[in-house]
């Protein structure tokens, strides 16, 4: 990138709060429906036009910009935070915020809402199945209306588990007399979305997705938004709304794949900026129109973490017992407490190899997969004992947390980082003074892997979570995204080794390992692999979400990312990833990216 001159870098400073509308799109919305049809409406009326030319400008300040003492204090005026956050998370907000200077909305969530608090009662870190349970305990437990956003919505368990959350929630609304509205968003791509970015899914046409019809469900309005910048702009998103009262944001889309996958449950004021992300995601006038327009997420309530403690659960108890109280713990607003199984799955028997059934159920593909030969019965027993689907979180008061969220890009090119995403994730790479943990299927954005370089060029200890052969025919050179993860890691160790000074040490690259296997299998098996999106810097701030460390997640696609500042919730995660995947005892490469057993032997390309 050519130098910015100082001259131009003098004009690119914070702007002062009021200068960003504390105004949002939901507010705007509720307060003037009757003239204000769509989020698009609303954003042209309180949002300035995104000023393109600062990009690079704002790229170049991300990277070399030391923060000061009073940008710390704008950034911790500017969120509606409990409390003065970490200085850590502070300077990682400060790069967030900076990037709205370019365009308000370029995080997809209105400016005031950005920087929130919250807790996280409940997170799953499980196969899909899992995660669609919860989502149909809170589909069919909402009392007024459901906001649902997806990438894929494909055929199958997973899409079968939705449209019976569908059908029984219209079940209970027509016994209870009353109206659901149910907005669902998709990106499927088709030949409208050449017209219109945000094309509304016709009736007709809902057979084709496996999605219930008008005249299924009668008590239920429900309306489809397919959803694709073209070209490359994927919406990517995966989360959902309930009431304006808890959010779920998890890393699966609505299908079924051998995948590990993280789904963490919110509360508090930050359903309010998801609730405001939604809305300006949405875009175009809702028909017919929200009802929690006014129902503002408080935060002056009692939260409620669980019945009996905050453990851990894990294959110790059955699994269907985990799951019923998982359903328990749903939250306040709830109050159908429902114990009953889902689907009357059967109990896990605690003889064989419950934990290989129990991931082989996530995917035809799965479904004859073994346990590794060199696992005993009692290694798999223990495995199974230590397997923790659902974490629940001891009992904690509203931490910050903001939306750390990008716009979607479709030109191709890979210059589009002045977003909050990818400057939160810069900011980590940079500001980290102890070490940095990442877990994603992929990795290849230049960004990020100049970022790991630098860090352990600090002397930051860097580890890496990958999949082995993760969709390799769509990251090779070849497509211009960035090269494969086998490519992407020896070139790092290789530019680490080449400084002589020892760097590559700090660098711990892991291909990713199933809980009942002691070598990674290749993507291309469809066996195990692993979805989720996650950073953890210092232990003391984490990301999660939608975003992968790949080109595409950093240049192009709509990602949805809580970014939290609470070791106590990080630390519950981390450990969480340790205990439901074998990765750090079977995974590790050497230094010259390459992973061998304990014997020495290569492992061969296809995993086996």
């Amino acid at each position: 990138m050519a130098a910015v001159p100082s001259e131009m870098l003098n004009r690119v400073q914070l702007p002062p709060a009021d200068n960003l509308s504390k105004e949002t799109v939901t507010s705007l919305l509720a307060s003037d429906s009757a003239t204000v049809k769509s989020a698009k409406e609303a954003t042209h009326i309180l949002f300035s036009k995104p000023l393109h030319f600062l990009r690079s400008m704002l790229n170049h300040e991300t990277s070399t910009h030391e923060i000061t003492e009073e940008e710390l204090d704008f950034a911790a005026e500017f969120g509606r935070f409990p409390y003065r956050p970490s200085k850590l998370f502070l300077k990682l907000f400060h790069n967030v915020i900076a990037t709205l200077q370019r365009d308000p909305l370029c995080g997809r969530v209105s400016p005031a809402l950005i920087g929130s608090s919250g807790v996280v009662p409940l997170t799953i870190i499980s196969t899909i199945p899992d995660i669609m349970q919860h989502y149909y305990h809170c589909i069919v437990n909402a009392k007024k209306e459901v906001l649902f956003a997806t990438n894929y919505w494909e055929k199958g368990h997973s899409v079968t588990i939705i449209g019976k959350a569908i059908r029984d929630l219209n079940k209970r609304a027509r016994d209870e007399n009353r109206q659901i509205i149910f907005k669902l968003m998709i990106d499927h791509p088709t030949k409208e979305n050449l017209a219109h970015f945000h094309s509304i899914l016709p009736h007709h046409k809902w057979s084709h997705y496996d999605i219930p019809t008008p005249d299924e469900i009668p008590n239920i309005s429900l309306e489809i938004n397919n959803y694709h910048r073209l070209i490359m702009g994927t919406f990517h998103s995966k989360f959902m709304v309930i009431d304006r009262r808890i959010a779920i944001l998890n890393s699966n889309n609505i299908q079924d794949r051998p995948n590990l996958e993280m789904m963490s449950q919110y509360e508090g004021d930050i359903v309010n900026s998801f609730y405001d992300t939604f809305l300006i995601s949405w875009w175009v006038p809702f028909d017919p129109s929200l009802v929690c327009l006014n129902d503002d997420a408080t935060t002056e309530i009692e939260f409620q973490f669980g019945i009996e403690s905050s453990k851990i659960v894990s294959f110790n108890e059955p699994l269907q017992n985990a799951v019923a109280r998982a359903r328990l713990r749903l939250q306040n607003h709830l109050d159908d407490k429902q114990t009953e199984i889902y689907f009357q799955e059967p109990l896990l028997s605690s003889q064989s190899t419950p934990l290989t059934h129990h991931l082989n159920l996530s995917a035809k593909s799965a479904r004859k997969t073994q346990p590794d030969e060199y696992l005993s019965k009692q290694n798999l027993e223990k495995l199974a004992r230590d397997f923790t689907p659902f974490i629940f979180h001891e009992p904690h008061e509203p931490f910050p947390i903001a939306l750390v969220n990008r716009l979607p890009h479709g030109a191709p090119g890979h210059s589009d980082t002045a977003n909050p995403q990818d400057a939160a994730w810069l900011g980590a790479f940079r500001y980290a003074e102890k070490s940095i943990f990442i877990q994603s299927p992929t990795l290849n954005a230049k960004p990020a892997i100049n970022g790991i370089i630098q860090a352990c060029q600090r002397g930051v200890q860097v580890i890496l979570w990958l999949d082995l052969g993760f969709n390799d025919s769509k990251e090779g050179h070849g497509t211009f995204q960035g090269g494969t993860n086998e490519h992407v890691i020896k070139k790092l160790y290789k530019t680490l080794r080449d400084e002589n000074n020892g760097a590559e040490r700090f660098l711990e690259v892991f291909w990713y390992t199933g809980k009942d296997q002691t070598r990674p299998l290749n993507f291309s098996q469809q066996k195990r692999n692993c979805h989720i999106k996650f950073m953890a810097i210092d232990g003391q701030v984490a990301i999660m979400g939608n975003g992968n460390m790949d080109s595409q997640s950093w240049f192009h696609s709509q990602e949805i990312n809580a970014m939290i500042d609470s070791p106590l919730i990080v630390k519950d995660w981390i450990d969480a990833l340790y205990q439901n995947q074998s990765t750090h005892q079977y995974g590790r490469l050497s230094l010259d990216g390459i992973w061998r057993d304990k014997q020495g032997n290569l492992n061969p390309h296809d995993g086996k």
